[in-house]
């Protein structure tokens, strides 16, 4: 049988500081200065969390609200964008539709041409002050002229007929190097201000016909039409023809350039036969001007 020896050691416990224990902490406490007050803390407070954000956020109060006014300004001005951008459309093309639905054809207007030599009085009468605009006025379209009826006769013979001097007016031009092939239709002066013919090359009522001075044609660049939108391409030497009810006349271009709104001596009467072509440009601060000069004529095969 065996003996099982046992060792015990005794284990001595640690010696406690009187510094660390209770009755020392509190001895301490008793004996240290009181607290500065600036060195209290709150007491705790218990919040929920929405007063605790709103208390957090305190200074972005008035990112806020800058925020808030930003948002409502991009909105109104989204809103503004969509209003006039269909006021634009409704008075570019609805405008139009409803003007040719309501109103009928201007009445005839007297024939009057400008002679060269006329009076500053006289050219202000007639071509105004200003050169055409892209107006809020639509021209109206050439009038149908209707010839009244004969009675018949018995000799003596009725004398020769007066050719009708609208026979004479421009009706068509065309311009091949633009791909122009277009109607013409006789635009007048209203209020100072001269119309622009809608999907048609616009005629100066009493500048001069084809063949004998200098006749002014008028066409929109960008809108209803757009008939002179290329007339920018055109070179010197390039063709031009403008036909009446009979006869065609061939034009080659002699001069281009740009004048200011106000610069009415470009449709000046001339001894010369001319045309002059005119279009807004640079954003309808000035006008291109394009003047061709008479080649020959001929008849129009019936």
């Amino acid at each position: 049988m065996k003996h099982i020896e046992y060792e015990f050691v005794v284990v001595q416990p640690p010696t406690i500081d009187s510094t660390h224990d209770d009755l020392g902490l509190l001895q301490e406490l008793l004996a240290a200065p009181p607290p500065v007050r600036s060195s209290l803390h709150r007491p705790a407070q218990l919040r929920s969390l929405k007063e605790e954000r709103k208390t957090a956020l305190q200074g972005y109060r008035f990112r806020g609200v800058l925020d808030a006014i930003l948002v409502r300004s991009e909105r109104l001005l989204i809103v503004g964008v969509i209003i006039f951008f269909g006021y634009w459309v409704v008075n570019i093309y609805g405008r139009d539709w409803w003007y040719a639905r309501n109103n009928p054809a201007a009445p005839a207007v007297a024939w009057e041409a400008l002679a060269p030599g006329a009076s500053a009085a006289e050219l202000d009468r007639v071509l105004g002050q200003q050169l055409p605009v892209i107006a809020p006025a639509i021209s109206a379209a050439a009038p149908d002229y209707l010839v009244p009826a004969q009675a018949f006769i018995l000799p003596p013979a009725s004398p020769t007929p007066t050719p009708d001097p609208m026979s004479f007016v421009p009706k068509r031009m065309i311009v091949p190097t633009m791909e122009l092939d277009s109607p013409v239709r006789e635009v007048f002066l209203r209020d100072g201000i001269w119309e622009v013919a809608d999907y048609a090359v616009g005629y100066h009522h009493g500048t001069a016909l084809p063949g004998k001075g200098n006749s002014v044609f008028a066409g929109h660049a960008g809108i209803r039409g757009s008939v002179f939108a290329r007339l920018n391409e055109l070179q010197i030497g390039q063709d031009i023809y403008v036909e009446t009810a009979d006869t065609r006349y061939h034009y080659q271009v002699q001069t281009i350039q740009q004048v200011w709104p106000n610069q009415v001596e470009v449709m000046y009467p001339t001894e010369q036969a001319i045309i002059t072509m005119i279009t807004c440009t640079a954003w309808d601060t000035q006008r291109l001007v394009v003047k061709a000069r008479l080649i020959d004529q001929a008849a129009l095969s019936s």
